[in-house]
């Protein structure tokens, strides 16, 4: 079950020094306690959702798919893949989904006008608005230059602060 706890904003310092605030939001997620999958993607960690092992950025993708929103988990691994399940194994592709070219055409804009091919985790949209939201595990995990640069390339593209979300996420007691 995903639970949040309260809302925040983020200071960012992007490469060109400029700071900005973006939202700063707090989920608690189940830790999966039955038997871990066979695939971790490099020993990632599992949460119960909905009854199954998922990896934090999948559970969160499906709370706001069950709110209404379209989207993917966008990950690097391998490539750029877009997935909406857990993956079975390392070839990701197998479980990558296609997005709609308007999607596609605004991501590549973005790596473009950031000069990376990084993204934040998830790629959401409903009707004509966009988020993109970034999973970070509670003091495990920290933005990184190539998600520093996508948040530039994003916003140089018209993406505003308030749709790049960093979803702050630990274990529920």
């Amino acid at each position: 079950m995903l639970q949040e706890k309260t809302a925040d904003f983020i200071c960012v310092t992007l490469l060109s020094g400029k700071e900005i605030k973006l939202p700063l939001r707090h989920i608690l997620l189940k830790k999966w306690s039955g038997k871990k999958p066979a695939f971790s993607l490099g020993n990632k960690p599992f949460v119960e959702h909905k009854g199954k092992p998922l990896f934090a950025e999948l559970a969160i993708l499906d709370l706001f798919i069950d709110s209404g929103w379209n989207g993917v988990w966008v990950s690097a691994y391998g490539g750029t893949h877009f997935l909406n399940t857990l993956p079975k194994s390392s070839a990701l592709s197998r479980n990558s989904i296609a997005i709609p070219p308007d999607r596609l055409a605004l991501l590549e804009k973005i790596w473009l006008a950031g000069a990376t091919s990084g993204c934040f985790d998830n790629f959401l949209w409903k009707e004509g608005d966009v988020l993109f939201c970034e999973s970070k595990h509670k003091n495990k995990d920290a933005l990184t230059k190539p998600q520093i640069k996508f948040i530039e390339g994003a916003l140089a593209c018209g993406v505003t602060p308030e749709s790049l979300i960093i979803m702050e996420w630990e274990y529920e007691n």
